[in-house]
């Protein structure tokens, strides 16, 4: 997924940058970076690990200039190493450009292919620096032109903040599938992939760089341009189901809201249980639960105790790791647990294994049953837009039917919510979302 930050005209750029990964932090945990400009060029910083590991005060203070961009990386594409770490810093035939990614570029195999071929040697194995070849290759006579001839041979998701001297460029694909909002505070301009990082960092939201189109920031002013006309909003539904956090604004109103929401229709279609309370697996799943026993008039309880200083699962690269880290992260609060009927609500259920894990942590603290609620339909696709979900016979509910996940998890009920149902709460009922992931419809391929 990734998070990205830029920010303009502002003498605290690289602080500000600081500040809004340390916001962004749940959209990518394996490393960051932030690239500056100022009076004295480029500067640049990145390493492996979490926003407060690789930073301190020293070297923010380094980092001076009016103009930075940061990313903190959850690696779909490219190996986790320091040399995918991002911002990507490169030289071009139009000067120096620091680049940060937000996506998933579906052809990038087929340009690596011809730009290799055509004597382009690249830095990294991440699809995010094929874009800076496209844009050095050009042969138009601006960065702008030249870019947006780039971004034109793209397929699939991005959100882009380009940092060159004096400006940055935000840009996103004709699709819109990944979030890129912005900001602003006097002069000064701020992109970021959500509303948190605007908040975080002083910046009033003033909208989004809308699918197919280029932003330039720079000098108290900005500009946008199409490079693309779409023809309909993609927008990623997983993002308000579990990737944005909960205080960020999507389509009006806050992810925590919605959540309520879906959580409230999904009481409705659930209708009637003889259970006792209602909980959520944190931290996604607590809206959910508060807006089920808003409409069910269950009880609401938490049953875990979540430990916050353990990452993701669901970011972690490797299997072994997300089911360790769901095992160290909730801990069942006994004494609300034993003797009870448990409506338990989380907000996807993707391979299985941790479901299995949580259900199982219930019955064993005493549990009389554990219904399993899902606030969002069987996950049935793979993910090629930058969400890392697994290939499709990994994906449980393309195995076995609902009553075989049922015993796999080992729950005594299992239901999922509607599509329908789930659009409706988003806030978009014409369906300007990618839903691939549960209906296979996917909009390019």
């Amino acid at each position: 997924m990734c998070g990205i930050f830029g920010v303009t005209d502002n003498k605290d750029s690289s602080f500000l940058t600081y500040i809004a990964l340390y916001s962004l932090q749940h959209r990518g945990q394996e490393s960051c970076g932030i690239v500056s400009w100022g009076k004295k060029g480029f500067k640049y910083y990145n390493g492996m690990g979490l926003v407060q590991e690789v930073f301190n005060r020293d070297l923010i203070s380094n980092l001076s200039g009016d103009f930075a961009i940061g990313h903190v990386r959850y690696s779909t594409t490219g190996s986790s190493t320091i040399s995918n770490a991002q911002p990507l810093f490169l030289n071009t035939r139009f000067g120096e450009v620091a680049v940060a990614h937000n996506g998933n570029i579906i052809n990038s195999n087929e340009l690596k292919r011809e730009l290799s071929r055509t004597g382009s040697i690249f830095q990294t194995t991440t699809d995010s620096e094929i874009i800076v070849h496209l844009i050095s290759r050009s042969n138009k006579n601006n960065f702008i032109e030249a870019l947006s001839e780039g971004l034109s041979k793209l397929k699939g998701a991005f959100s882009f903040v380009f940092l060159v001297e004096n400006k940055i460029i935000a840009a996103r694909d004709p699709w819109g599938f990944r979030p890129l909002v912005i900001g602003r505070k006097g002069k000064s301009f701020a992109f970021a992939s959500e509303t948190t990082a605007l908040d975080s960092t002083g910046y009033d939201f003033i909208g989004e760089v809308e699918p197919g189109e280029i932003a330039v920031a720079s000098n108290g002013k900005i500009k946008k341009t199409k490079y693309s006309k779409p023809d309909k909003f993609h927008r990623c539904i997983f993002e308000q189901v579990y990737f944005a956090r909960p205080d960020s604004v999507v389509l009006d109103k806050t992810v925590a809201m919605t959540r309520y929401e879906i959580g409230k229709l999904l009481a409705a279609e659930f209708g009637k249980s003889d259970a006792d309370i209602v909980s959520g697996v944190p931290d996604s799943g607590t809206s959910y639960a508060l807006g089920f026993s808003k409409e069910s008039g269950i009880n609401y309880m938490p049953v875990f105790m979540k430990n916050h200083y353990a990452p993701r699962s669901f970011l972690q690269p490797q299997q072994s790791l997300r089911e360790f880290i769901a095992d160290l992260k909730l801990a069942p609060i006994k004494d609300f647990i034993k003797g009870k009927k448990i409506i338990l609500i989380d907000d996807s259920l993707v391979r299985g294994t941790t479901s299995r894990k949580i259900v199982g942590k219930l019955k064993k603290a005493g549990a009389k049953k554990v219904y399993l609620l899902i606030a969002s339909p069987p996950i049935r696709g793979s993910c090629f837009y930058g969400i890392d979900t697994p290939t499709k016979k990994e994906l449980i509910a393309n195995r076995m039917n609902l009553e075989e996940i049922r015993d796999f998890i080992g729950a005594d009920k299992l239901y999922y919510i509607s599509l329908k149902s789930l659009v409706k709460a988003c806030g978009n009922g014409d369906k300007n979302f990618c839903t691939a992931c549960f209906d296979r419809d996917y909009p390019i391929l």
